[in-house]
């Protein structure tokens, strides 16, 4: 076993779990008990592994096929992603004070520990683990029967198979889904696996937005956007969506860690441009443009990606209605106010909203109005304000003239 690796996925897990807020640290040495419970649950299970019957880490082959890993003492990778979506959905559906006990609980506190945190009684917490334990039990265990399960059709629309990548590495996570880096068997390439939360698969209008954006996609060549290869489905059913590989960050992740300099901006725009640019002559509106979701490569590549609320102007899409959507900041104020459809002069306004906060970190506001800029961005200024103009009709006419006024002029 290696010492570092047991610390850093104890790490990894203390930072994924506190950014949920699923700790409660009240007391003076609390963090250091967590820490340690945690990297000892990490060491017991390396130790369970390694010592489990006929286990030899030395014929460990990497990317084995799903039937060997189903025969192995522990999970596969994909049995593991299941099974923690189906936690969350289960301790999402608790009540507060169950959530409380129960992670409380799995922090290695005590029940006489516990009940002084609550104030309640040893035996009201006692009743509160063993509703929880039910919950999850009846959430595991539901469906399962001694008659086989029955294998979905294949969607004609969806033909990759999951069986065929390995799930290497969690990428990022939102309110719609996951991205997961992963491998192709066949090929050995790097991909990325896009896949809806399982609590969103059966939701009608969350799949239809989904595989939209993938048939979307899959028809926009351009070497900005982010290329997808296809759409899949799960063996129980649900879609997930198969793109090419980014190594890098969105701009937003890059903007926490260090400012952008104006000619990475210029830089950053004129890319953005061309993209939407070529998404409009297919006749889609990207509408929600924001840096995170636009990824830049280590070599200064941008691509444009997440048209999950793109709008179909032209009609050569024949696939779901339309479903209007956006973050709050980079909406065009004719969509907000309900006025009028989306059109390429909404993401016109998106993109000069995007290079402002790219250039300054924030959103323009009272407090920090286009007026009122370091004079390193100054050149910025006049492109940004005619882009976010209120009127649709005083902004650029198309994204290529932004493209060209940010060639021309800076």
């Amino acid at each position: 076993m290696d010492a570092e690796d047991i610390v850093q996925s104890a790490y990894r897990s203390f930072f994924v779990h506190a950014q949920s807020g699923e700790y409660q640290l009240t007391q003076s040495g609390d963090l250091w008990r967590l820490l340690a419970s945690i990297t000892l649950n990490k060491l017991y299970g390396q130790v369970e592994r390694q010592t489990a019957a006929k286990r030899n880490p030395d014929r460990e082959v990497p990317g084995g096929d799903y039937i060997k890993e189903a025969q192995a003492p522990e999970p596969s990778a994909a049995e593991i992603v299941g099974l923690i979506e189906e936690l969350h959905l289960v301790i999402d559906s608790m009540l507060a004070d169950e959530q409380l006990v129960l992670t409380s609980r799995l922090e290695g506190k005590s029940i006489e520990e516990i009940s002084g945190l609550l104030n309640k009684s040893e035996r009201t917490i006692r009743r509160l683990l063993t509703e929880a334990k039910r919950k999850i039990e009846q959430r595991l265990l539901a469906g399962e029967s001694t008659t086989p399960k029955q294998i979905p059709s294949v969607d004609p629309y969806a033909p990759l198979l999951f069986s065929d990548y390995v799930l290497e590495q969690l990428l990022g996570s939102g309110g719609m889904g996951k991205v997961f880096r992963a491998r192709e068997k066949s090929t050995g390439k790097m991909v990325a696996i896009k896949a809806l939360h399982k609590a969103r698969q059966s939701d009608e209008r969350a799949v239809s937005q989904f595989t939209q954006e993938a048939q979307i996609l899959a028809n926009l060549r351009h070497p900005n956007i982010v290329g997808v290869r296809g759409l899949g489905q799960f063996p129980g059913g649900g879609y997930f969506m198969v793109m090419d590989f980014v190594d890098g960050v969105d701009l937003q992740s890059r903007l926490n860690q260090d400012p952008f300099s104006l000619a990475e901006v210029i830089s950053i725009g004129k890319q953005v441009a061309g993209a939407v640019s070529h998404a409009h002559s297919q006749g889609i509106v990207h509408c929600d443009l924001k840096p995170g979701n636009v990824l830049l490569d280590q070599n200064g590549h941008v691509f444009v990606a997440d048209f999950g609320f793109a709008f179909l102007i032209a009609t050569d899409y024949a696939t779901k209605a339309n479903i209007i959507g956006g973050t709050a900041g980079y909406i065009a104020p004719e969509i907000l106010s309900h006025e009028s459809q989306p059109t390429p002069a909404a993401d016109i306004y998106a993109i000069g909203m995007l290079l402002w906060v790219i250039a300054t970190g924030d959103l323009p506001n009272d407090s920090n109005s286009l007026c009122e800029v370091d004079d390193h961005f100054a050149p910025l200024r006049p492109i940004c304000q005619r882009c976010i103009a209120e009127n649709p009709d005083s902004r650029y006419s198309t994204v290529k003239e932004v493209a060209q006024a940010l060639a021309a002029d800076l």
